[in-house]
């Protein structure tokens, strides 16, 4: 029988494989489960006759799992994920991309969808969270003057900072008020580029409603800003309202030392005459000999004539 020999690299790699085999054949529950959970959200929305209702579920760790929103007085889901399993054209899901929020939205609100919704996990872990919808007519409204009893035209406003230190979070604020009714929703732009939230959170966009003066409030919120993040903010409501806004990202570091070299102008020139008077004295000894010979010849016999 022949021995062959065997190296350590190879019992190493065996010996993954092995591992690598048994935890592939074990269920991935058992490798690592991660119990999706809620995140705080509001349990009690409000609205008007003919606006639009947002209704939100925040959930993280959800991995494989589906949010499915059902009425709880109801067995039938209205949404499973992205589909909607309802006739009625009124429901539609609102979902970035690795967004944690799945919202239930609610177009054309009447008084009929007013009640109790349930916002649920596909787990076998009863996993749910009710929110609540309160529908008032629209002749309830308070209406919505200036100081001068003049009523608010539709607009769009944004506001935040112009200029802002590196590292330091950008939040801008963009208001938009409709005519008859709340926009549906309001999208970022990033020097024509679309803004989205992003998995990490480093990019936040919220969203609120305030039905009562018609106006969608949306903030953009970068948590750490780069000199990249300098360009053209723009807001731009459902009914194609824009408004724009430059913000700066300021380096305080290199404005620091161009303003210190300024101001320590002399002692910075008298720095570099020392240096270059060092380098010429440098450059005798990177010389041939013999012309180092001829140098000192010559310096010997101009010194004797003086």
């Amino acid at each position: 029988m022949v021995v062959l020999p065997v190296s350590g690299k190879f019992l190493a790699s065996t010996a993954l494989g092995l591992a690598l085999m048994i935890l592939s054949a074990l269920p991935s529950e058992a490798v690592r489960y991660l119990r999706p959970m809620f995140n705080d959200m509001e349990s009690n929305v409000t609205t008007y006759v003919g606006d639009s209702a947002v209704l939100e579920c925040s959930v993280r760790n959800l991995g494989t799992k589906s949010v499915i929103w059902k009425r709880k007085s109801e067995k039938h889901a209205l949404t499973i994920g992205d589909f909607v399993f309802t006739s009625d054209n009124s429901y539609s899901v609102e979902h970035a991309d690795r967004s944690q929020i799945w919202a239930l939205v609610i177009k054309n609100v009447q008084k009929e969808h007013a009640g109790d919704y349930e916002c649920q996990i596909s787990t076998k872990e009863d996993l749910n969270k009710s929110v609540s919808l309160r529908v008032l007519d629209a002749s309830s409204q308070t209406p919505v003057t200036t100081q001068q009893s003049s009523p608010i035209l539709p607009a769009v406003n944004l506001g935040g900072a112009e200029f802002v230190e590196k590292g330091n979070p950008i939040k801008l604020s963009c208001n938009a008020t409709g005519k008859v009714m709340t926009p549906d929703d309001v999208d970022w732009f990033k020097n024509g580029i679309k803004i989205k939230s992003s998995a990490s959170n480093t990019i936040q966009i919220t969203k609120r409603r305030l039905p009562v003066t018609r106006t969608l409030v949306s903030t953009l919120h970068i948590k750490h800003s780069n000199m990249n993040d300098t360009g053209t903010y723009i807001c731009r409501s459902t009914d194609l309202k824009v408004k724009g806004k430059y913000v700066s990202v300021l380096n305080s570091e290199s404005s620091q030392i161009k303003r210190g070299t300024d101001g320590e102008k002399t002692n910075g020139e008298f720095e570099l005459r020392k240096t270059s008077d060092f380098n010429g004295q440098c450059m005798l000894h990177t010389l041939p000999m013999h012309v180092l010979l001829i140098f000192y010849c010559v310096t010997y016999l101009l010194s004797s004539v003086h």
